[in-house]
């Protein structure tokens, strides 16, 4: 069986944007590609997949919705657009920032990289705390290196923009890099981060309204970091504090659902996950429909379509 299950994150007006860099769906587009698949599927969610048989005419016209990170833009956006068009998705959550109200060191990312500062400014002031915090000498390799290996343009973000994501996400050990990128942040930013909590993810309150509208809600990890990148203790830590936060808002066993951050995972993710009795997973592999087998004991790979490639996957140009 294939299904087309497609990946969102922030859905919004584009004047609500913080920056002209800053990657937004707009609203307005939000909704005309809502009603342009209205029109050739039924909303189905995660959960409905485990009640499959062995009919693959089960999943004929049927489209999946999944919205990654825990924004305010679910419930101030998403939601009323779901509830005036009959729409139903899922919600995957980072449970220390909804819960716990911490901001995401993702999302201190974005704030940088949406500030005044071009990217290339943005290096620089981090290769000048580099030296100032004696990193050179503590991780063995000089800022110039780890420039020269990580700083390659792609498809999605210039050199610059791609060295600073992945210099904040992976690349150091997690006190180290925490630290350092906390230092780089309150370079660019004179808020508190409490009042960036607020404004970018939803409240247990807004989670439990999404419930309650008949929306599906799943762990999008604790504190949304590089699954892969940890060691087995640290990853049961992670997934279980997750899903006991989850657990702490619904009581219906219908949370058993995961979304990797970043798309990071190994094989002992999906153990861990099994221990918790998850049974559903998502990836972002970007362009390919989710296949499986129906009736599998579990069903924790499946493949999602980044929104950016919305018309090549309405156009049907690939599979």
């Amino acid at each position: 069986m294939k299904l087309p299950i497609l990946m969102y994150h922030y859905v919004r007006p584009n004047g609500m944007r913080m920056s002209e860099r800053h990657h937004v769906l707009d609203l307005d587009l939000f909704d005309q590609q809502l009603d342009v698949m209205a029109k050739k599927y039924e909303f189905i969610l995660g959960n409905d997949l485990l009640a499959l048989d062995n009919d693959a005419s089960a999943l004929e016209n049927k489209i999946w919705l999944t919205f990654d990170d825990g924004y305010r833009d679910c419930v101030d956006y998403v939601l009323p657009s779901f509830l005036e068009k009959g729409v139903i998705g899922t919600f995957y959550i980072p449970t220390e920032a909804i819960f716990e109200r911490k901001l995401l060191d993702v999302n201190k990312i974005h704030i940088l990289l949406s500030s005044r500062a071009t990217p290339k400014e943005i290096v620089r002031i981090a290769g000048e705390l580099y030296s100032e915090l004696s990193l050179e000498a503590d991780l063995e390799i000089s800022f110039d290196e780890l420039f020269a290996r990580h700083g390659v343009a792609n498809l999605w973000n210039d050199g610059e923009t791609e060295f600073i994501k992945k210099l904040f996400q992976k690349l150091l050990p997690t006190e180290i890099r925490k630290k350092y990128l906390t230092n780089v942040f309150d370079q660019f930013s004179e808020r508190s981060e409490s009042s960036w909590v607020d404004e970018f993810y939803m409240t247990p309150d807004d989670v439990q309204t999404l419930i309650d509208n008949g929306m599906e809600v799943g762990s999008h990890g604790h504190s949304h970091e590089w699954l892969a990148e940890m060691t087995v203790d640290r990853q049961h830590d992670e997934l279980t504090k997750s899903f006991a936060h989850l657990d702490s808002v619904v009581n219906d066993g219908k949370v058993r659902s995961m979304c990797c951050p970043f798309g990071s995972y190994n094989d002992d993710t999906l153990n861990i996950l099994r221990s918790l009795d998850v049974r559903i997973g998502v990836l972002n592999r970007i362009e390919t429909y989710a296949k499986f087998e129906p009736g599998a004991a579990d069903l924790l790979e499946l493949d999602r379509i980044d929104i950016m490639f919305f018309d090549k996957f309405i156009n049907g140009e690939f599979d």
